[in-house]
C-alpha cells in the first residue's frame, strides 16, 4: 500500500535506536554523577573524622578527651596515639558487661607483655556507663595498667562512636586510621593478628 502502513518493521529501526542510545547515555551520566557525589560525601566524612562510620577500614576515628578513671590527667585519644606516631588498641568496656570480664584480662596481660618488649602499641580503655567505684574495681581486678577514660554519660561510646554493644575494639594504625573494628570479645588469635598489623604500621 502507498500509505506506508505495510512497510517492513526494519524501516523503523533507524528512528528507535537513537532514542534508546540517548536514554542509555542519559542514564549513565546520572549514575556517574550520583557515584561522584557518594564518593565525595563518604571521603569527606572519613577525612574529617566524623562518626559516620568510625569502624570502617581507612577512616579516622573521632578524637575525644575523657576524665581518667580514678583521677589524674585526662585521656585524649590523639595525644596517646597519632600525635606520638603510635598505633592504638582502643577498647570500650564496662564492669556490667559479661563478655568484658573474659576479654579485659587478656588485653591487660597483652599490654603488659608488649610494654616489656618496648612495643610502640598503646592500649586505651573507655569505661562506659559505669559508676566510678565499679569501674575502678573492675580494671584493678583485671590487671589493667593502661590509660582508661570514664564515659559515664556515654557521649563518646554511643553518641560519637555509635556503638552497638560491648565490648567493642578499634585497631588504629600509627597514621591514625582504623585498620579493624571488632564487636564482641577478642580471642587471643584475633588480638595477635591485628597487633601484628599495627606493629608493622609503626615501622
Amino acid at each position: 500500500m502507498g500509505d506506508g502502513r505495510d512497510a517492513p518493521a526494519g524501516d523503523a529501526l533507524p528512528v528507535r535506536r537513537p532514542r534508546r542510545l540517548r536514554s542509555l547515555l542519559i542514564g549513565c551520566a546520572i549514575a556517574a554523577v550520583l557515584a561522584v557525589v557518594l564518593f565525595v560525601g563518604v571521603g569527606s566524612g572519613a577525612k574529617n573524622g566524623t562518626a559516620l562510620a568510625p569502624g570502617a577500614p581507612g577512616t579516622v576515628p573521632p578524637n575525644f578527651t575523657l576524665p581518667r578513671l580514678g583521677g589524674g590527667s585526662p585521656v585524649t585519644l590523639d595525644a596517646l596515639g597519632v600525635d606520638r606516631h603510635r598505633p592504638v588498641v582502643l577498647n570500650f568496656f564496662a564492669s556490667w558487661c559479661e563478655y568484658c570480664r573474659q576479654e579485659t584480662p587478656l588485653l591487660a596481660r597483652t599490654a603488659v607483655k608488649l610494654r616489656a618488649e618496648h612495643s610502640s602499641v598503646q592500649f586505651v580503655g573507655v569505661d562506659t556507663n559505669d559508676p566510678t567505684a565499679d569501674g575502678l574495681a573492675f580494671v584493678r581486678a583485671s590487671g589493667v595498667t593502661y590509660p582508661v577514660g570514664a564515659d559515664r554519660s556515654t557521649r563518646v561510646s554511643y553518641s560519637l562512636y555509635a556503638l552497638d554493644g560491648l565490648p567493642d575494639t578499634f585497631f588504629i594504625d600509627a597514621g591514625g586510621r582504623v585498620v579493624a573494628h571488632v564487636l564482641g570479645p577478642l580471642t587471643p588469635t584475633t588480638l595477635d593478628h591485628w597487633l601484628g598489623v599495627l606493629t608493622a604500621s609503626a615501622r
